[in-house]
């Protein structure tokens, strides 16, 4: 079987199984326009295909040190935040947070209102990210599932870093600010890839539950965003933080 065709019937189970779960959730009307995403924008955002030929590839900038990056996410633009694409995100956000009923398309539709809201926009076009099956991507582990994937650019087979949210998780059982949360942990991720490379993945680990992954910037970011946007990033088990 051709790599094109792999990757096809992987779409093919992926989107059947999303719609099997929307039926679950519901999906009303209210939560729909809660989200300002094109069609297009989805297929970019979703399409695992897409490279350096492609005209909507967006190369990465170059490169700083994990500190550097992290003071750049926490730095707060008064500009930034007053602009009218910032503020309509926010609108969006809340009332997509405040809706009586989610879905699952509810994160592939916020993606671009996080980024603008949270990561300066720097992950948009640069990031891959849609629902998998955690058997075709390896979301389980000894004891524990994991609710998302990050992975850095490698090759021409990862083209662009990608974030895959394990749609075997029956996510019923998990409140909506840890279904978004979940997504803004691996966009956490994501930007540390965008800004420091495979540097980014290779975090300063002291001890507890850290690792080269979640070390000491990557917590003491996740934590300001949990309280800022009032998401649950880590597991709330977890007695690891910094801040």
């Amino acid at each position: 079987m051709t790599l094109s065709k792999i990757r096809s019937l992987m779409a093919i189970i992926a989107s059947h199984q999303l719609r099997n779960l929307k039926v679950s959730f519901g999906f009303p009307a209210n939560l729909q326009a809660a989200s300002d995403i094109s069609e297009s924008e989805l297929q970019i955002l979703q399409d695992s295909s897409i490279g350096p030929q492609h005209p909507a590839y967006r190369h990465l900038p170059p490169f700083l040190s994990m500190h550097d990056a992290y003071r750049r996410l926490i730095s707060r633009n008064q500009g930034e935040e007053s602009s009218p694409d910032w503020q309509a995100a926010l609108r969006r956000y809340v009332q997509a947070m405040s809706a009586p009923h989610g879905s699952l398309d509810l994160p592939i539709k916020m993606f671009n209102d996080l980024d603008t809201l949270i990561f300066h926009g720097d992950l948009k076009h640069r990031v891959n990210m849609r629902w998998e099956t955690c058997r075709l991507i390896e979301l389980s582990r000894l004891h524990e599932t994991l609710l998302g994937v990050t992975m850095a650019p490698t090759n021409w087979t990862i083209p662009r870093i990608r974030i895959r949210i394990n749609i075997d998780v029956d996510w019923r059982k998990f409140p909506r600010t840890q279904l978004i949360g979940t997504v803004v942990h691996e966009m956490l991720h994501a930007y540390f890839y965008v800004h420091c490379g495979v540097a980014g993945h290779r975090d300063l680990a002291m001890g507890g539950r850290m690792d080269e992954g979640h070390g000491v910037y990557f917590y003491a970011a996740g934590r300001q965003l949990e309280r800022r946007w009032k998401l649950t990033l880590f597991d709330p088990g977890d007695p690891t933080g910094l801040c």
